[in-house]
């Protein structure tokens, strides 16, 4: 992955060593797969979260995520993946078909999520037209060391795929699951604007996923949880510590994670990973709120 010439802060020499992505300075992954230059499939792919050698946050998660920049017309190919798959605009909007043959449609507007379990088809294409792109974060509940190896499509699939010259580099499987768009909108997604929101800490909680937990939104099963925090302008929450590691990605504001009483800022999509022995307090710096994404991975106490 190269590097864009940015002017963004450079990361706090005392963070310990890759925990800490500055979105900004990262370039796209042109071999995230193999169609991503492929006309009506470009897509531009970062993955902050990875177990790929070359990950900007390289500690060890048992998850990933990754950002995917597209516009209307471009998309990928109706896939499964054999882990579950959560999708959330961060501009504009993103259509989402999904289930037998990719026969139901969802829109997800900004903030939007949609968890899909695994086994069912999905593809998306972004709202946006070009040259604006609309923006979306992946992420993906899965400790494989290649998110590529959990995803696959149908033999029809394959074979249109191959008949149009497009790369094939994918499983093939009729173990595929459908379900409606009752039960998507039921159970799978969540609107942001209909979120209960929480005075947890100082912090507003809109809570997304939490397995077992009725107060979460979506009720797709998970290794992990996903939670909205804000912080409303010019406070800071109460310190705190977690029985697991935290990963913070940045969305609206000057979000400021305030580390064992050392002050790190985050711009637009930076990713921060905190160890639970961490003290952390979440601040929001300038005059507008701080809004970030938090996963809690749940089965890492490292």
């Amino acid at each position: 992955m190269t590097q864009q010439t940015t002017s963004s802060a450079p990361v706090p020499a005392f963070l310990p060593d890759g925990c800490f992505a500055r979105y900004a300075t990262l370039d796209w992954d042109r071999a995230a797969y193999a169609d991503v230059s492929e006309e009506g499939r470009r897509r531009k792919i970062i993955r902050m979260v990875s177990r790929a050698a070359n990950a900007p946050v390289r500690v060890r998660h048992n998850f990933q995520v990754g950002s995917i920049d597209s516009s209307s017309g471009n998309g990928p190919t109706l896939h499964a993946h054999d882990y579950p798959e959560i999708f959330i605009p961060v501009r504009s909007g993103y259509f989402v078909d999904f289930g037998d043959r990719g026969r139901h449609r969802a829109r997800l507007d900004t903030y939007d999520a949609f968890s899909l379990p695994l086994n069912v088809l999905r593809k998306f294409e972004a709202t946006e037209v070009a040259p604006r792109e609309s923006q979306m974060l992946s992420v993906f509940d899965t400790a494989l060391d290649d998110a590529k190896q959990g995803i696959k499509v149908t033999p029809e699939i394959a074979a249109a795929d191959a008949a149009a010259g497009l790369p094939q580099d994918f499983d093939i499987s009729n173990d595929l699951l459908d379900f409606s768009t009752h039960e998507a909108e039921a159970r799978h997604i969540a609107r942001f604007a209909d979120l209960k929101v929480e005075h947890v800490g100082g912090l507003l909680l809109r809570r997304l996923i939490a397995t077992n937990d009725p107060r979460a939104a979506l009720r797709t099963p998970h290794k992990i949880q996903l939670d909205f925090i804000e912080v409303p302008a010019g406070q800071l929450s109460d310190a705190y510590r977690s029985d697991c590691r935290e990963v913070f990605v940045a969305l609206e504001g000057q979000p400021q994670v305030l580390w064992n009483d050392k002050p790190v800022a985050m711009e637009r999509l930076d990713v921060f990973s905190v160890a639970p022995q961490a003290q952390r307090a979440i601040g929001a710096a300038g005059n507008s709120r701080a809004l970030l994404l938090r996963i809690r991975d749940l089965t890492n106490p490292r």
